[in-house]
């Protein structure tokens, strides 16, 4: 008689292998993510002009670098955000007993190191590239004479320098951060780096009333970054249930806060900027507004989103049922990026040319009338005026045929000047003032006049280039 024996436990039937693990979920969750943002960005470009085509005389570094240089620019901005949330996580939301950091703490400290260093990477090439598109060259043509003087020279260059110590130095500091104390030092030094480029540059920077707009969007960007860092670092470090309460009700308090500050700075900065609240309504049909638009719609979809948190989310997470309070905040940190992306593009944009009249002058054979070598100003915004890439302003443009002045300039400031034709020129004061020679395809700066007035200048390579340099 024969007996059958039994299966071997290893030729058993094995559950099948899942299709992809969660690592790999969140890897392609996490990518998908980037890449819609990046389109967001792209949009909110071409919207608002951002990418239209270089004006005639200037060269042009080629669209990889165009666009390079926004795409680096969010990079720079997300990156910034997660270090602010990370240390505000350590230092507010859930700090510590007696001084010391909590374990979830430590590690939203460490990962605010990793966040800095990409913040200070993107700031720097981001500089590289700003360079790039402001003398129309590629990354490898750029000569090593531009970015000195933009680095040493210009007010975008200091804030490079700037932004790029103060991340790097909250990168260390935060691999050694043991305390709350710390924890908080580490948080106003990287809210300082972001408030940074919004005294020295932009269009904030430009502005007629340069102390409120400087302050509006000082308090704007801290606002948000606040906001949206604090909401991702209770997704990404309040794993267990009690932590994510405790640092969830804290937020909640501080992110009312926040909402209020960003959303009224915002309107203020808009109408600064633009020139006033009938300025601001002017703008809505252009790109400019529309992107605008959009900032304040989403401002609104959050606001809508933040009262459900108040009203369900939030008490729900105190009953211990914390999964709604996770799947909203998904959604809500995806429109926040969404906003910042928008907010990207609106500073890489130029304002409509109506808004902020310029000192732009024409050349006399432009001017019916006018006597042979003088300037005259000129009657309709100069579209090359400014050589505007959202964080370096030019003062001076040289093309093939005249000169371009942006704006007045302050009694004994820099006066950054681009030479965009092939030829070398000179900026010659009829007052003397000022004589500085500049070589083709060049970029420089220097000393404006110390008395304020008007200061006539030519060149001494042709009598045809001539303009008015406004000191005030």
């Amino acid at each position: 008689m024969s007996t059958t024996a039994p299966a071997s436990p290893l030729r058993q039937a094995q559950p099948p292998a899942p299709v992809t693990d969660r690592t790999t979920r969140r890897t392609v969750a996490w990518l998908a993510a980037g890449a819609a943002l990046v389109l967001v960005l792209l949009g909110g470009l071409a919207v608002g002009g951002a990418d239209e085509a270089v004006p005639d005389g200037l060269s042009d570094a080629g669209p990889l670098v165009e666009q390079g240089a926004a795409v680096v620019t969010l990079i720079g901005r997300i990156a910034a955000i997660g270090t602010i949330g990370a240390l505000l996580f350590a230092a507010v939301l859930l700090p510590g007993r007696a001084g010391a950091l909590a374990p979830a703490a430590r590690r939203a400290v460490r990962a605010a190191s990793a966040w800095a260093l990409l913040w200070a990477a993107a700031t720097a090439l981001g500089a590289f590239l700003t360079v790039c598109r402001l003398v129309g060259r590629s990354p490898a043509s750029v000569p090593w004479s531009a970015v000195r003087v933009f680095a040493l020279d210009t007010g975008a260059g200091h804030a490079v320098l700037i932004v790029a110590a103060l991340t790097v130095a909250v990168a260390a500091g935060a691999r050694r951060c043991c305390g709350v104390l710390g924890a908080g030092a580490l948080l106003v030094g990287a809210l300082a780096a972001v408030v940074v480029p919004a005294v020295l540059t932009g269009h904030s920077s430009a502005a007629e009333d340069h102390l409120l707009a400087v302050t509006t969007l000082a308090v704007h960007v801290v606002g948000a970054s606040l906001w949206i860092g604090g909401l991702v670092a209770l997704l990404v470090f309040g794993r267990h249930d009690e932590q994510l309460t405790t640092a969830a009700g804290r937020f909640s308090r501080l992110a009312l806060l926040c909402l209020l500050a960003t959303g009224l700075t915002g309107l203020v900065a808009a109408s600064v900027v633009l020139g006033g609240p009938g300025a601001v309504v002017d703008a809505l049909g252009t790109g400019y507004g529309w992107l605008l638009l959009g900032k304040t719609l989403g401002l609104a979809v959050l606001t809508v989103l933040g009262w459900q948190h108040r009203r369900r989310t939030v008490p729900q997470l105190r009953a211990g049922r914390p999964g709604a309070f996770r799947r909203f905040a998904v959604v809500e940190v995806f429109v926040m990026l969404g906003t910042v992306a928008l907010a990207v593009a609106l500073s890489s944009s130029p304002p409509p040319a109506a808004a902020p009249p310029t000192a732009a002058t024409v050349p006399a054979d432009a001017a019916p009338g006018a006597p042979a070598g003088t300037a005259t100003p000129a009657t309709a915004p100069d579209p090359m005026a400014g050589h505007d890439h959202g964080p370096l302003t030019v003062g001076v443009l040289v093309d093939d045929t005249r000169f371009h002045v942006a704006h007045p300039v302050a009694a004994g400031s820099r006066v950054t000047v681009f030479n965009g034709s092939d030829r070398e020129v000179s900026l010659t004061a009829d007052d003397g003032s000022f004589d500085v020679t500049v070589p083709a395809g060049s970029l420089m700066t220097f000393p404006a006049p110390a008395q304020p007035g008007e200061h006539p200048f030519t060149s001494r390579h042709s009598t045809s280039y001539a303009d008015v340099l406004v000191v005030e």
